[in-house]
């Protein structure tokens, strides 16, 4: 094709063997009606482009992106940690994490059981997420959810909560209390977790 082959902007499928456009690069922003349908092949976007939802309404609150710009599955493995000093963990195979990221908002799954743990202190953190938490709203733990959980020491956990700006997360019993590397107990097939949840990031 070339410049004499297009008329206001347009090219016609009279202009173009067989329908199709082999090999070739549209630049400036075409616009395209009535539809664009792929028989094969993904569509890629540089990196922080896009799909822009501009011209759809809005909602009631204050907007401040209407850019989907991000989308990613994968793994991660979840470590459990303590605030004042690492526990030894022993790990039996039931450890694994799967997430999803779409735009700014991470979705994980994931369950932990170990065979040993010994020795440590503090908090229990579990560490591995896969994002930073984003720090939208300061310390007031405003993502997390429930965790199922069994053969713990004392003071089984019921729910968990992602810390501002870090990779981890806290498990809490009762009322808003957190879980400590003491409640760990040091056994086979104890201390497991199923959790889901999702949290914001920045990236």
């Amino acid at each position: 094709l070339t410049s004499s082959d297009i008329t206001d902007g347009i090219i016609s499928t009279a202009k173009i063997a067989d329908d199709a456009v082999t090999g070739s690069k549209i630049e400036n922003s075409p616009t395209i009606a009535n539809g664009l349908t792929l028989t094969d092949g993904d569509v890629t976007l540089a990196s922080g482009h896009g799909l822009a939802f501009t011209a759809t309404g809005d909602g009631s609150g204050t907007d401040s992106s209407e850019l989907f710009d991000d989308y990613e599955e994968g793994t991660w493995t979840p470590t459990i940690l303590g605030s004042s000093g690492d526990p030894t963990i022993t790990y039996d195979t039931l450890r694994f994490g799967y997430y999803t990221k779409i735009g700014r908002h991470v979705f994980v799954i994931g369950r932990v059981r170990t065979d040993a743990a010994h020795s440590g202190g503090g908090d229990i953190q579990i560490s591995g997420l896969p994002y930073t938490e984003s720090g939208i709203n300061g310390n007031n733990y405003t993502s997390g959810g429930g965790v199922v959980s069994d053969s713990f020491g004392s003071n089984p956990p019921h729910s968990t909560m992602v810390v501002s700006d870090s990779n981890y997360f806290l498990l809490i019993y009762g009322n808003y209390g957190v879980l400590q590397v003491s409640d760990l107990t040091n056994q086979a097939n104890a201390n497991q977790i199923q959790f889901s949840f999702h949290y914001m990031t920045d990236a």
